[in-house]
């Protein structure tokens, strides 16, 4: 990083560590959902959030923490999603988005979902995209990968259980779904670090109050991954195997194929959102079954358990807090008036815990029988099209710990990664006897 990156970068975070301050300072809820304290235990400002009404003003607009506005305007027609319309934020708006996102044609600063992925299209295109991706990446080749899969987790889990002692996050969780994800893109075994890296860089950035040294090493990981898988695409062009990005080049319907933006799009994709959610489901899930060995118990008991206490993991304590929709015309959600043009922050993981769909909802029952209609894959339309890898990682995970280790404790105090819109662990040394 060059010293004008260092002074420039330096001078945002401050800035934006001012302006939390002072937002907190006169009492506007921004603040506070940006404090510290979130990053240990986010979900009594949730349930406060819930209390005070169907959606709350903040400085950056209304955020609600319901589950019916949240999942009515995740599957609404009339909305697009947030992410698309950050490009659009104009210069004298004196919105916090403005320097909380950054505009790529003033800093260099980019944003990791392009170029154009289905994160940021909305139909028809995302209709489209969705459907020739589909093709590919179907519910029987995830299911296909799980002996592999299986083998390459145990070979972690072994390793990390040979001492009296180890971290989860560095050995386990941290490396696993990295190896997943070019398992599935055939990725040479050489480049398998490089790309633990680059999901790294990519997915911190994320986070809208992700430091300036976090952008801009996104940047770089972003440039570095393109290069990457232009290159790989080529090769694989030329010598087409049975992977995923080979599957992706030959895919085709009715005459439609993905443009070469489109390709490139939907690895990266592929590789920083998949690789952040599984790393931090696996952990928080985890340090959640420590915590309540009631639980753990029930697991140790019966196995056939795992799919629910997935499902149970992901609503409890999710990677992913929230994320944002736009109304394209005004509408009425739960007595909520949600005006045209304005988007609307969903605190997803305020809504998992939401008393009027998950009786209880501060209590982890890995036996609850509506666990699935969590919010932690979104919904509708943009329902995460990788969901059912997620879910097979951390069940098989989770089936290792259970079968590898017994009487599974901390070995030390957890440390949280200090970033709000991506919730996960940084390390969660563990003992156990094996």
């Amino acid at each position: 990083m060059s010293v004008l990156e260092q002074v420039g970068g330096g001078v945002r975070d401050a800035v934006r560590a001012v302006a939390m301050a002072g937002l907190r300072a006169r009492g506007d809820l921004l603040g506070e959902l940006m404090s510290p304290k979130m990053i240990t235990d986010p979900y009594p400002m949730y349930r406060r959030l819930r209390e005070s009404g169907p959606v709350v003003q903040t400085a950056m607009g209304p955020l609600t923490t319901r589950y019916a506005i949240c999942d009515g305007l995740l599957r609404h027609p009339a909305t697009v999603t947030g992410t698309s319309r950050r490009r659009e934020i104009t210069a004298g708006s004196g919105r916090v988005q403005q320097w909380l996102f950054g505009s790529p044609s003033r800093d260099g600063l980019v944003d990791p979902t392009g170029p154009e992925s289905m994160i940021s299209k909305n139909p028809p295109d995302h209709t489209r995209l969705r459907k020739l991706v589909s093709k590919v990446f179907t519910p029987a080749s995830i299911g296909a990968l799980q002996p592999r899969l299986t083998e390459i987790a145990a070979g972690l889990v072994d390793r990390a259980r040979t001492a009296p002692s180890f971290d989860l996050m560095r050995e386990v969780a941290g490396v696993f779904p990295v190896l997943a994800i070019c398992e599935v893109l055939a990725i040479p075994q050489p480049d398998h670090e490089r790309f633990r890296q680059w999901g790294s860089d990519l997915a911190a950035d994320l986070d809208a109050m992700a430091p300036a040294s976090k952008q801009l090493a996104a940047n770089r990981s972003l440039a570095a991954l393109q290069g990457y898988f232009l290159d790989l695409f080529e090769r694989r062009r030329a010598d087409p195997g049975d992977d995923l990005v080979s599957k992706l080049i030959a895919v085709e319907e009715e005459g439609d194929r993905l443009t070469a933006d489109e390709l490139l799009a939907t690895c990266m994709l592929l590789l920083f959102a998949g690789f952040e959610t599984t790393v931090n489901l696996i952990g928080n899930g985890t340090l959640a079954l420590i915590r309540h060995q009631d639980q753990l118990q029930l697991l140790r008991d019966d196995h056939d358990l795992v799919p629910g206490a997935v499902e149970e993991l992901l609503r409890f304590d999710p990677p992913i807090q929230l994320s944002s929709r736009v109304p394209t015309e005004d509408l009425e959600l739960d007595g909520a008036l949600l005006r045209a043009d304005e988007p609307v922050s969903l605190m997803l993981a305020g809504a998992n815990r939401d008393p009027a769909v998950f009786t209880d909802p501060d209590t982890l029952d890995i036996t609850r029988a509506n666990a699935r209609k969590h919010l932690s894959f979104a919904a509708g339309p943009h329902h995460c099209l990788g969901a059912a890898l997620a879910r097979l990682e951390a069940d098989i995970v989770f089936r290792l710990l259970l079968d590898r280790l017994s009487d599974l404790r901390l070995a030390g105090e957890p440390r949280r990664r200090p970033t709000f819109v991506l919730r996960g662990l940084t390390s969660l040394p563990l003992q156990s006897r094996s």
